[in-house]
């Protein structure tokens, strides 16, 4: 089963979801683009507004999904584990909706109500808000991103939406989301694979290190011979871009003998830092190479503005950070209970 990636988007805070000025929402769904900046604050950032900043008791009956929900897969049994929590202690952070003329359409927080209705609850607290339909795709999205919720399908189906519908560049989306320009592009490439493995990623059969080398197989059927080929034999990335390889040259690989998976290996020192390469472009967004012969290598990583800089130190130093405080924490425990700071 492949492992999910870490989620690096700026937050449902960043659109102003913790308060902000009531304005009307957009009424015509002629010109999408315009909808994604029509709230504005002074500095000229994007901005939500609000109808309701606390939460208030909404049946669960009258609440309809978010149509442009990316997320498709609900993990059955963290819906049921959700579903036990919210018996027993009720919804503790309300889901976010806005009005419509027959109710209510949600923007943010579909498993709570997901999970809400299979507890039996009748109602749930939720704050009312005012987005046109462009702010409740991106929200939608960025919700899924921060919390990890999306697979790779899901995630590119989100940036082709945004793109394709409201006329977004990849860098003004690169702004919106938080993410750098490659990784979005990586993302949109993975729709170009057939629609098996396609299903294949969603399954979490094959990662998405696995499935961009087959990118560059042209024919469909071969490229689906490889993927299964590859979920057969437990392929890592580095012998799955040596097959593939293989198969450019040799189009009648699979058919000419058996296939020694032994042969698509590469030396272990180069795959080791091929490795290592892969965990940091999927861990920081970006491209990252490792460079250098012998003991002395270098580590050289992409950015595109201060801002992207800024966010990949953030991410460089998260670990830092975090156990710095542990430390403090543990020297403040230790003065509470002995009078005295051990340096």
């Amino acid at each position: 089963m492949v492992k999910k990636k870490g989620g690096l988007g700026r937050g449902l805070g960043a659109l102003g979801l913790g308060g902000a000025t009531v304005n009307k929402p957009a009424k015509s769904q002629e010109n999408k683009k315009e909808q994604l900046h029509a709230v504005k604050s002074n500095d000229g950032k994007s901005e939500v507004s609000a109808v309701t900043a606390s939460p208030q008791e909404i049946e669960v009956s009258k609440i309809k999904v978010n149509p442009n929900q990316p997320r498709t897969e609900f993990d059955e049994e963290a819906l049921n584990a959700l579903q036990d929590s919210i018996k027993e202690y009720g919804v503790l952070q309300p889901v976010i909706v806005r009005k419509t003329a027959k109710g209510y359409e949600l923007i943010a927080g579909e498993r709570r109500l997901r999970a809400s209705k299979l507890a039996g609850k009748q109602t749930i607290p939720a704050i009312i808000k005012e987005f046109n339909d462009a702010q409740m795709t991106e929200i939608a999205l960025i919700e899924n991103i921060q919390r990890e919720n999306l697979n790779p399908v899901e995630e590119a189906h989100a940036y082709h939406h945004l793109l394709s519908d409201y006329g977004l560049t990849q860098d003004m989306l690169s702004k919106k989301v938080g993410r750098s320009r490659s990784h979005i592009a990586n993302f949109l490439r993975l729709l170009k694979l057939s629609e098996k493995i396609q299903a294949m990623l969603v399954e979490g059969k094959i990662s998405m290190g696995q499935a961009k080398p087959l990118l560059a197989i042209e024919d469909i059927d071969l490229q689906e011979k490889a993927a299964n080929f590859i979920i057969d034999n437990d392929l890592s990335v580095r012998k799955v871009e040596a097959l593939v390889k293989q198969l450019l040259k040799h189009p009648d690989y699979f058919d000419e003998k058996p296939v020694d998976t032994k042969g698509v290996d590469t030396d272990p020192a180069q795959l080791f830092i091929l490795d290592a390469e892969d965990k940091l472009k999927m861990v920081l967004g970006t491209s990252v190479r490792i460079k250098g012969t012998g003991k002395k290598k270098k580590l050289e990583i992409d950015f595109t503005s201060q801002d992207d800089l800024e966010r990949i130190i953030d991410l460089l130093t998260e670990k830092v950070r975090a156990n710095d405080n542990a430390e403090k924490l543990k020297k403040l425990r230790e003065f509470s209970t002995t009078g005295k700071f051990n340096v």
